[in-house]
């Protein structure tokens, strides 16, 4: 039995990994390729799943609240199995955005799995238009493992720079990994024979394994994204879109990522809104049937002032959000 090709994306939270995966699994479909997810939600609420569901009906598994680099690392194995049993072509993997690449690829070398998946190539993708702003030391850390680990490298969402910071950017990643082919492009347009062609070599996938072996031990005890924290926050009547601007703003400069699901006063619609760096995006997204919400990932969240905040917002007493949220 041959083994499976998998390619994983990994890359920092908001910088297009959902919308790239999107773009492949489209492409697949078009060449006739069967194949399954796995996506790793570092949040409760899972919300990247419902995004894949709307547009194509594939077989995924979900790992929701943890990275599957630490916290979840011992259900993957699983997950893989699950997905197997569909017989796909190809597997495509989409790590939460502080996960790291290396350690994943570790765990995929145990004897349940090493017979039956082979990573094909590791995609790390960037954001143009953040990536040279992050000056905190665990997510410069966090990011550049990803940009280590990588076969190839996408710097996403160009159009918003400049042609001076396009260069400035291509340098600050060949100093971190300047073997990884560096593509730059916009709404994670890449084509999948682009990432197809590109091979681990064996002397990068042993240092892989080496490397996650010393990561494992320096960082079993507290996990990588300790320093990061996640908060749902149910979202039970129509609002508009000033009220959720206004939200994810006053919880700057904390907030880092938010994404989620809310039913606007403008249109009657549900909305998929999502917000990283200064930028929020709205898209109609009738798709999703349940619980509207929103999840946020930043930097030492309060978890009561983030209530308290949208309870002001909303008019509706935090008590009554606490209980919604179960």
């Amino acid at each position: 039995m041959s083994r499976v090709p998998v390619i994983i994306l990994s890359g920092f939270l908001g910088s297009g990994k959902t919308t790239l995966l999107l773009n492949l699994l489209e492409e697949s479909k078009q060449k006739d390729m069967t194949f399954g997810v796995l996506m790793n939600e570092f949040g409760k609420m899972d919300v990247d799943s419902h995004i894949i569901n709307g547009r194509s009906s594939i077989p995924i598994q979900s790992l929701n609240d943890g990275c599957i680099c630490c916290s979840k690392k011992s259900e993957l194995i699983n997950s893989f199995e699950q997905l197997l049993k569909t017989n796909p072509t190809i597997i495509f993997v989409e790590l939460t955005g502080i996960a790291n690449p290396e350690e994943v690829m570790d765990e995929m070398l145990k004897k349940e799995l090493i017979s039956r998946i082979y990573v094909k190539s590791v995609v790390s993708l960037v954001d143009a238009e953040t990536i040279s702003g992050i000056t905190s030391f665990d997510m410069r850390t966090t990011y550049t493992k990803q940009l280590c680990s990588a076969d190839s490298i996408i710097v996403n969402k160009v159009d918003l720079v400049e042609k001076l910071d396009k260069s400035k950017i291509e340098n600050l990643i060949k100093e971190i990994n300047d073997s990884a082919e560096l593509l730059f492009t916009v709404s994670g347009q890449v084509g999948l024979d682009q990432l197809l062609t590109i091979n681990r070599t064996e002397k990068k996938q042993h240092e892989v394994s080496l490397q996650a072996s010393e990561d494992r031990e320096q960082h079993a005890n507290p996990p990588s994204y300790e320093y990061l924290s996640t908060i749902a926050i149910p979202v039970p009547i129509k609002v508009t879109k000033i009220i959720i601007e206004d939200y994810f703003f006053c919880l700057k400069p904390n907030l880092i990522r938010a994404k989620g699901f809310v039913f606007l006063e403008e249109d009657n619609s549900i909305y998929l809104v999502q917000f990283s760096g200064n930028r929020l995006s709205w898209e109609v997204f009738m798709e999703y049937e349940g619980q509207p919400f929103i999840t946020l990932i930043g930097v030492e969240l309060n978890a009561n002032l983030a209530f308290e905040k949208f309870s002001q917002l909303v008019k509706i007493p935090v008590e009554k959000l606490l209980t919604i949220n179960g």
